[in-house]
């Protein structure tokens, strides 16, 4: 953890086919897309090649010593490789793995790097269903550990692992002590938020608390700290902030 309480300041990138609409990454669940129409969206995502080397050199200009990137967000949508989905970015729109454009790129300039990684699945077939019915769940489960065990084999060392939203299932549901294990089995020096079970971080979202039940200290917490009402880009933000008003 010791990297980790000296860098202090990253960026966090929330990018997906939600960006093809500009609104809010959560504008599937939010308008009532359905999940055939939002699937098209993913034909129209078509970033620019290599955007991440931007990102990475704004990056360290600004004196940031880490990138996370939203590896999968809750459209369930990935942009890396994997061979458990066509719903991911080399066979969709981009046409190429976006995960290793971004750690390349971060390499490039120096940083660490980690994935986000959303349970929630409002795509997959399962993503609901496994709440209710033992079979579906058992299926869910097997896929999600089989996209996070491409994301911790493919891509060298990772530095951190950022889970998110864990509905519709809790830690015995995701059967996350078997997932945690295969986690620190695959990467022995990641970070790993606290989610589900006792993490190496706590992940509080535009605030800090100063004590919490697992008793970790002020600086393993990862603070978001953007002034806007939505974490993607968003046509529609316009509450900007004073950088004095951050946590």
């Amino acid at each position: 953890m010791q990297w980790w309480h000296e860098a202090r300041f990253g960026m966090f990138i929330h990018w997906g086919v939600y960006s093809v609409l500009g609104r809010h990454e959560w504008v599937m669940e939010n308008e009532g897309i359905s999940v055939a129409d939002y699937e098209q969206l993913a034909k129209r995502f078509q970033p620019k090649p290599n955007a991440a080397r931007a990102w990475a050199k704004l990056a360290k200009q600004a004196g940031q010593k880490y990138m996370v990137l939203t590896s999968k967000h809750h459209e369930g949508f990935c942009n890396f490789d994997t061979k458990l989905t066509n719903y991911c970015a080399p066979k969709q729109g981009p046409g190429r793995d976006l995960v290793r454009e971004y750690v390349e790129a971060a390499r490039a300039e120096g940083l660490r790097f980690g994935f986000y990684y959303s349970l929630m699945d409002w795509h997959h077939a399962d993503g609901a269903r496994c709440a209710t019915n033992e079979d579906a769940r058992k299926r869910f489960v097997e896929y999600t550990h089989g996209l996070i065990r491409e994301l911790l084999t493919n891509y060298g060392k990772v530095d951190v692992l950022w889970y998110d939203v864990s509905w519709p299932l809790d830690a015995q549901g995701w059967e996350s002590e078997r997932m945690n294990k295969m986690v620190f089995e695959l990467q022995p020096d990641i970070i790993v938020n606290n989610l589900l079970l006792p993490g190496d971080s706590r992940s509080p979202e535009r605030s800090i608390a100063i004590a919490d039940d697992v008793g970790l200290k002020l600086e393993d917490h990862f603070v978001h700290a953007l002034g806007f009402p939505t974490w993607a880009s968003s046509g529609q933000d316009t509450s900007y902030q004073s950088t004095s008003t951050f946590p």
